[in-house]
């Protein structure tokens, strides 16, 4: 058992599972929405309850009758993560009466013999608490009393998961983490096919429909040693083309999940090209600078160009990711997840290296300098850079004071960042830089470029 338990939450479809997730979450991560099902894949998330640090487990409605005919899966995701759970939350509709579903989820539990809090939500007022008790019935003893909507009976809840979660481990409870990466890309990408294959399971649901992955969903996994967190998301697609408000809080769950993430793998069907959104995803990538791989995806299908001239073609559609890595791969076919893993790693290792002294980066500005001046402006004089100093560790942020920085022109910004990138030996990595107004004479002593 890991030393931190997995508490799962399990019920019909629209109990307020999701709601109940959020609660404990303490955060919007799964969508709420009164239609049914809107919860496919499991969602996790490390929380704290009742001083106990726990995985928190969402799940899809069992005995869902899904338009797009993914009950089988949705069930499946469901089935995963009771048999994985040291706890489960069984929730109900306390407002209604007991269902023939509930009896279906209630025998399922019992089959699989994991200890059980049965747990009655949408009780919103005390008339309807004695009529909850009716859940009795499904063999799991009397249900605690709760009402999301409201923040109702959360300390009971609370308290019920304290009695019957296992002990607690003595030993440290988890390894780090390792590295978030998010796996972002247009529908139907091969986002999932990627995740499943790279853990070594069947963890996110894979289907030809397109938009199967409504949540950003968190798989952690080993590879060589390390530890790294893979995230799932929701494919994207253009606004006009969004159907209801699940698909728009999926894309936005999308920018969220890459945002809270160290990498980006941006996935680009082989088989189709780079498109107007895939253009739109690159340049959200470029204004947050995020450490990213291009993954081409379903290789297999990509016809007769060469992974070289594919790559040409990327990247002339893609403009300013020009440091960004390629990776040619066909998950269907298993083929070229040696290079993309090599690339993960060599990012890793660049974001951990150690920053550069101020001395340092002032000697690759004045050695480009020495190389490259800023080029004079209609009204001079040209540019002037006085010193600079770095600003974060992770994604290099450089801080560079001068004169007239204001003209100073794109190609030249271009040319400062790959001199930095080459000269750090972070070639892989985004680099922002910010210039700053500043004579001369205040340049910290010791700082000036000569």
């Amino acid at each position: 058992m890991s030393g931190v338990p997995v508490v799962a939450i399990v019920g019909r479809p629209n109990v307020g599972k999701s709601s109940l997730f959020n609660m404990l979450a303490g955060q919007r991560l799964s969508i709420e929405d009164p239609t049914a099902g809107v919860t496919r894949d499991r969602l996790l998330l490390r929380t704290e309850v009742a001083g106990r640090s726990l995985d928190i487990v969402d799940t899809g409605g069992l005995g869902l009758k899904d338009a797009q005919n993914l009950e089988e899966d949705v069930e499946e995701q469901a089935e995963f993560a009771i048999a994985g759970s040291d706890l489960v939350i069984f929730l109900v509709d306390g407002s209604h009466l007991v269902t023939e579903l509930d009896r279906d989820v209630a025998k399922r539990l019992h089959q699989a013999g994991i200890p059980c809090l049965l747990v009655a939500n949408k009780v919103d007022n005390a008339e309807l608490a004695p009529e909850a008790q009716r859940f009795r019935a499904l063999g799991f003893g009397p249900p605690v009393i709760v009402s999301v909507l409201h923040r109702r009976g959360i300390e009971e809840l609370e308290a019920g998961l304290g009695k019957r979660l296992p002990p607690a481990v003595q030993e440290a409870e988890v390894e780090k983490a390792g590295l978030r990466i998010s796996l972002a890309g247009r529908r139907n990408v091969g986002k999932s096919s990627l995740v499943n294959l790279l853990c070594g399971q069947k963890r996110v649901i894979v289907s030809a429909v397109p938009g199967t992955t409504r949540d950003a969903v968190d798989v952690a996994i080993r590879h060589k040693g390390k530890n790294y967190v893979l995230v799932d998301t929701a494919g994207l697609r253009k606004k006009s083309q969004l159907q209801d408000g699940v698909e728009f809080y999926s894309m936005s769950r999308t920018y969220g999940a890459m945002t809270r993430s160290g990498l980006v793998l941006m996935m680009i069907d082989a088989a189709e090209g780079v498109g107007s959104v895939d253009r739109k995803l690159a340049d959200w990538i470029i204004e947050n600078n995020k450490p990213c791989v291009l993954v081409v995806n379903k290789w297999d299908l990509a016809g007769e160009s060469t992974p070289q001239e594919y790559e040409a073609y990327v990247r002339k559609r893609l403009t300013g990711m020009g440091h960004v890595p390629v990776a040619v791969i066909s998950a269907q076919e298993k083929t070229g997840m040696d290079k993309l893993f090599a690339l993960v790693e060599q990012i890793s290792a660049q974001m951990a290296r150690p920053a550069p002294t101020t001395h340092q980066i002032n000697q690759i500005l004045q050695r480009a300098q020495n190389q490259r001046a800023p080029s004079a402006s209609a009204r001079g004089t040209p540019p002037k850079l006085f010193y600079a100093t770095q600003l974060s560790d992770v994604v290099p942020s450089f801080i560079i004071f001068g004169h007239k920085v204001a003209d100073i022109r794109d190609d030249y910004r271009r040319y400062l960042s790959r001199a930095l990138r080459r000269e750090l030996g972070i070639d892989l990595l985004p680099v922002r830089l910010v210039f700053k107004e500043r004579p001369r004479r205040e340049a910290p002593a010791g700082s000036r470029l000569s």
